[in-house]
Formats: C-alpha cells, sequence, structure tokens
C-alpha cells in the first residue's frame, strides 16, 4: 500500500504559503520587464545547452533503464562504456552501442543522434520552415518527413496515428495513446525555452504545446516546469531560485507539484540524495494518485523528480548535477541530457569539464568539443553531417527573431552586440 510523505489535502492546504515563502527570493532579476544579455554570452549558453544534452545523454545511456528499485550504488561521474565492467560490478546495457560510447565516438568522429536532441534537431528545421507560430497540421508534416525510426512508446503511437490521418494533440491524448503518461515530452521540447531566453510565458506555452504532440493532462506538467527553468536560467543562476519558479507555474493540484514540493522538502531535511531518491521512490513510483502505472520506471513523474532532486542537490555545480541524474537509476539518460543542457545555460561553456567534452573517444582526444560534429543517422530527409558551431548559429538566428517579436531589441554598445528581452512572466 503506497502512502505519500504529505498528503494531497495537507498538500492544498500548505501550497500557498510554501509558494510565498519559496518566491521571496526570487524577486531580483525577473521582477524587472527588460533583461540585457550580450551576443556572445547568448550564443556560449546556446552552445552550453546543446553540448551538455549530449553529455548527459552518453554518460547516462550504460545504464538506461537498468536501476529502478534501488539507484546506481556508485556516483557515475564519467563516462563509463563495457570495458570497464572487470572493476565495477555493475549492471550495464552492454549487450548494444550504449555501453560503447568511446567507439561510437571514434566511428561517428564526433555526437551521433539520439531522442534527447535529434527531435529538437526536427523542431529547429521546423521553426526555419513554418515559423514560431508552427501549428499542429505543420509539425505533423515534419514528423512524418523526418521522424520514422528511432522512437518509443508515446513518439512511436503519436507517430502511427499521424499515419492514420490524426493531428496533435489528438495523438497525444489519453484516449488515443496508452503511453501518454511516459516521461517522452519532456526531453524533447528543451529547444523551445532557447527560442524564447527570459520570455518564460512563451516558452513554457510552446513547450506545453509540444508535450501534447505525445503525452497529456499531469505528463506535459514537467515539460512545463523545465521549460520554465530553463528559460529563466539565461538570467537566474541560482537553481533553489528556478525551482521554486517552476513550482508556481503548474497547476496547484497536479501530482508533479506536490511531489516538487516533497522533493523540495526532503533536500532540506536530508544531505544525501539517496535518502530523497528513496523517498521519490516509495511516494511517487508505482502510482500517481490512483493511476497505477504500467512501467514506473518510465514515468513522467518519477524521472522528473528525479531531475528536480539532482538540480537541487547538484546546487549549481555541472557534473555534480549530472552524475546524480544518471545515478539515481529509472530512465537515466534522459534526465541526465535534460539536467546538463540545464546547467549548460546556466553555467556557459566553461561550466562544463573539458574531459567531458573531448575525452569521449577511445583513440584520440578532440580538440573542439565533440569535435564540432553531430551526426545524424537517426532523422530521415535531413543533413547527416552538421557542425555542432552552425546548429548553434541557427538556433541564434530563430533565438533573436523571438527577441525581436515579442519587444525586445537588438543593439551595438560599447563595441558589443546587444538583446534587450521583454520579460515572459
Amino acid at each position: 500500500m503506497r502512502t505519500h510523505y504529505i498528503s494531497l489535502s495537507l498538500h492544498k492546504k500548505l501550497l500557498p504559503i510554501l509558494l510565498v515563502l519559496l518566491y521571496l527570493p526570487t524577486s531580483g532579476v525577473f521582477a524587472q520587464n527588460d533583461l540585457y544579455i550580450s551576443q556572445e554570452e547568448l550564443k556560449d549558453k546556446i552552445h552550453a545547452y546543446w553540448l551538455g544534452q549530449l553529455v548527459g545523454n552518453y554518460m547516462g545511456f550504460p545504464f538506461e533503464n537498468v536501476y529502478k528499485e534501488a539507484p546506481i550504488p556508485i556516483l557515475i561521474d564519467r563516462y563509463f562504456t563495457a570495458n570497464d565492467l572487470d572493476s565495477f560490478p555493475l549492471k550495464m546495457n552492454h549487450n548494444d552501442r550504449r555501453a560503447y560510447g568511446h567507439i561510437m565516438a571514434d566511428a561517428m568522429g564526433g555526437a551521433w543522434s539520439d531522442d534527447d536532441t535529434d527531435i529538437e534537431y526536427v523542431t529547429l528545421h521546423a521553426v526555419e520552415k513554418y515559423g514560431l507560430d508552427l501549428n499542429y497540421q505543420e509539425i505533423t508534416v515534419m514528423w512524418k518527413a523526418h521522424i520514422n525510426r528511432f522512437i518509443w512508446a508515446a513518439n512511436r503511437q503519436a507517430r502511427d496515428l499521424m499515419e492514420d490521418g490524426m493531428v496533435p494533440p489528438h495523438t497525444g491524448n489519453k484516449n488515443n495513446n496508452p503511453y501518454w503518461y511516459r516521461i517522452t515530452s519532456q526531453l524533447v521540447n528543451e529547444i523551445w525555452s532557447v527560442f524564447y531566453p527570459g520570455m518564460i510565458r512563451q516558452a513554457e506555452d510552446r513547450a506545453e504545446w509540444g508535450a501534447k504532440i505525445m503525452c497529456d493532462d499531469w505528463a506535459v506538467h514537467a515539460t512545463r516546469a523545465y521549460a520554465v527553468m530553463y528559460s529563466a536560467a539565461f538570467f537566474e543562476k541560482d537553481v533553489r531560485k528556478l525551482v521554486a519558479m517552476a513550482v508556481k507555474a503548474l497547476p496547484q493540484d497536479s501530482p508533479y507539484t506536490r511531489g516538487m514540493l516533497d522533493v523540495i522538502k526532503w533536500h532540506g531535511l536530508h544531505k544525501d540524495w539517496r535518502t530523497t531518491r528513496k523517498l521519490i521512490h516509495e511516494n511517487y513510483y508505482e502510482y500517481v494518485d490512483d493511476f497505477k502505472v504500467p512501467d514506473p520506471y518510465l514515468s513522467s513523474v518519477v524521472n522528473g523528480l528525479c531531475g528536480i532532486m539532482a538540480i537541487l542537490y547538484g546546487d549549481g555545480d555541472f557534473l555534480e548535477t549530472v552524475s546524480i541524474a544518471v545515478s539515481a537509476g529509472y530512465d537515466c539518460d534522459n534526465q541526465a541530457a535534460t539536467c546538463g543542457g540545464l546547467l549548460g545555460v546556466i553555467n556557459g561553456s566553461r561550466g562544463i569539464p573539458s574531459e567531458l567534452l573531448l575525452a569521449l573517444p577511445s583513440r584520440k582526444k578532440w580538440e573542439l568539443p565533440f569535435n564540432d560534429t553531430y551526426i545524424n543517422y537517426s532523422r530521415d530527409n535531413l543533413p547527416n553531417y552538421n557542425r555542432i558551431s552552425d546548429i548553434v548559429d541557427r538556433i541564434l538566428v530563430i533565438t533573436e527573431q523571438a527577441i525581436i517579436e515579442n519587444g525586445g531589441e537588438k543593439f551595438e554598445k560599447a563595441g558589443k552586440t546587444m538583446y534587450k528581452i521583454v520579460a515572459g512572466n
């Protein structure tokens, strides 16, 4: 029989008070209507977002969906491969490419596509073609043209329904998509917040729009929470403030809101993240309210809360945050990629340890992060070979467009290109 650390009724009574307390320190930069950032810093944060997702993806790959009942017994603070099994008796995906990142890096000559980045890669192309006001009919065209392989569960079902003539949000509706409750939506929509830095409302709205392609109900709330944090992180470094902003953005009666409040409380009570992970598992693993999750290790709630846990316990440090996200288990490569991208935005590219950017291949270190290469082998009818720097430049063009379309400005000051952003909170 499951129990909740704080009952739903008590949560409803305490929520307004908790939000006031949480929000007392967040009245700084976002109380202003106008935010300012240089083009150089903005571009670096976009670059670090993409790099951070890649790092988290590849660190978590060997352990994806392996550790469920308990976390990984050691802290995964580097790239592990099947070669490490002789020294570390760990469970690992050693029968496929996921435990051979060093070989993949050698073969690809850089980074390679996976669903932590390649659906965002399609979204980038879609926005370039149709604009930021991309609609569901247009994204359906793009999915049918480019997203056919290397998709699973909620995404697979959404794509199959498109083939039958259905368009979003019906493809994510729980009456049509039996996998609507999964983590899927929160790992493919971070790019909307990068398009809308500091424009929190716009980022949240568009990320939720993307989430409903494949998910429904409380499964989209984690997407909304991460959208808020990503957008705000361009101007706010304090992870506690970012988490508080995310809580405020969610429906009060959401199980994800309740879970976030629990994680915040447990973080304050327990120094060891493993204690909090145990409490998350006890309270949010098998059931979400009265819904018995068919495959709970893939649930949006339990995975999303482990990400919140990693963000809080990581306390702004890239490696610590991503290491906890991986070591927590469940669908850990996805949570690590999302957390890695967020910490990339917070700290910029210099905040990511160089070993994680240069030392993945087994033969020779790269001179540039991931050799400035992104090989797309999973999304049809799109370029296979890409420079990461070109992807960053393309995102920057759209971000600049979003800034100006939402009342901002681009101007020169003291020899620097600057942006004024009208905050969207």
